[in-house]
């Protein structure tokens, strides 16, 4: 009897799964000269599964039959397969990717006085590296110091307190009320979008942007900048949304052109 219970309880499962035909594809992804391939994202934009291959090249990513598969990777060509019968019922699928080799059209030459010896033309540059405290063997901060941004709230404290603090900063006060700060602030607010369009566009690879929409690579920047700023694809991207921060890609294009 409690046989019998059991396998009412699973026939249900075994019949959606089998009428689902969903399979656990797996697989290693190789280059021209048969080595793996790690950090290659692979994105099923039929089913919005996603994942990237291990050290090894390999990955593994549930798809149905008729699913397409794009493989994405920095410095090699995007490639999309379509999941039939036999990918599908696959022990093992290889994939070999194409590497991407970005052609200069022209190459300027110019008269610089170089010797052509780096040591040599580094040290008449007149370029001097500033000393830090790694060089005198002090621990300390070593990196690029960013100037603070006062909130208004700070500033107006300072500014009633003055006659009791004897004074005021008045290069900060004039920073404030000729608007630096707040210029500064947003400065560095488009700087950290840059960053992340950066992180966007080597996700995805340069040659998907070539291909997909047949741009120019002087032209990538622009037109995922001009996504960014018209459809949700930071939230989306962050999120780990990536099918759907193609479609944006897609919804951009026409009016990119335009």
């Amino acid at each position: 009897m409690i046989n019998t219970l059991l396998l009412l309880l699973f026939f249900p499962i075994i019949c959606l799964s089998q009428s689902n035909g969903q399979k656990l594809i797996e697989g290693t992804v190789y280059n021209d000269e048969s080595y793996s391939i790690e950090g290659v994202h692979v994105l099923n934009i039929t089913s919005n599964y996603n994942t990237i291959t291990d050290a090894k090249g390999n990955f593994k990513i549930y798809a149905n039959l008729d699913d397409e598969i794009i493989f994405s990777a920095i410095q090699f060509k995007r490639k999309k397969i379509i999941i039939n019968d036999d990918l599908l019922n696959s022990i093992s699928v290889k994939v070999f990717l194409e590497e991407f080799v970005n052609e200069l059209d022209e190459v300027i030459v110019n008269s610089s006085g170089l010797s052509g010896n780096l040591s040599t033309d580094l040290l008449n540059s007149g370029i001097i590296d500033p000393i830090n405290f790694d060089d005198l063997g002090i621990p300390g901060f070593t990196g690029i110091r960013m100037e603070k941004i006062p909130t208004n709230a700070q500033l107006a404290s300072e500014l009633l307190l003055a006659p009791l603090t004897g004074g005021f900063d008045i290069e900060r006060m004039y920073k404030w009320f000729s608007g630096y700060y707040k210029n500064l602030k947003k400065e560095r607010e488009y700087s950290n979008d840059y960053n992340l369009i950066d992180q966007i566009i080597k996700f995805y690879g340069h040659s998907f942007f070539v291909e997909e929409f047949d741009l120019k690579i002087d032209n990538i920047h622009n037109f995922v900048t001009s996504t960014y700023l018209s459809y949700p694809i930071e939230e989306n991207f962050k999120m780990g949304n990536y099918t759907l921060v193609i479609e944006y890609f897609k919804k951009n294009f026409e009016s990119f052109n335009n």
